[in-house]
């Protein structure tokens, strides 16, 4: 396999995971409208990114650390490090706009380092809801 040809396969699953986190939110937000979710309410929203080089996955820690409290931490399956994130203790308000350009940049943010941006959830404390992304797949 060339390099441009194995540079064109990483090109092609970036774009297919953004594509599919961006289906995910777009549904994900029609159940948070129907559940009673406005712009308004507050939400804890977590999530999860990964890779396959440790100073990677660190380093996309590093950088979401001005915004969310993060940890790495070693997958199950050797060779493989997540980032998880929150904005816990502290709640947000999101719109659909909102919602859907965290997304996307997530998913370009996690490419920039040669990571795949997984999966969120939002926690309505309010409703005792949650609302996950991996559901809607």
């Amino acid at each position: 396999m060339h390099t441009d040809d194995a540079q064109q396969i990483w090109n092609d699953y970036f774009d297919r995971k953004k594509a599919e986190r961006l289906g995910e939110a777009s549904v994900l937000w029609g159940l948070m409208q129907n559940g009673g979710v406005t712009d308004e309410t507050v939400l804890a929203l977590d999530f999860v990114l990964f890779g396959s080089t440790q100073s990677n996955v660190e380093d996309l820690a590093k950088q979401l650390s001005e915004n969310y409290e993060m940890k790495v931490e070693p997958f199950e399956e050797k060779g493989y490090w997540f980032a998880k994130g929150t904005t816990r203790p502290y709640g947000i308000t999101l719109g659909e706009k909102q919602h859907l350009g965290w997304v996307e940049f997530m998913s370009d943010v996690a490419r920039s380092y040669a990571c795949t941006f997984s999966r969120w959830s939002l926690e309505v404390p309010s409703l005792g809801v949650t609302f996950d992304s991996e559901a809607v797949k």
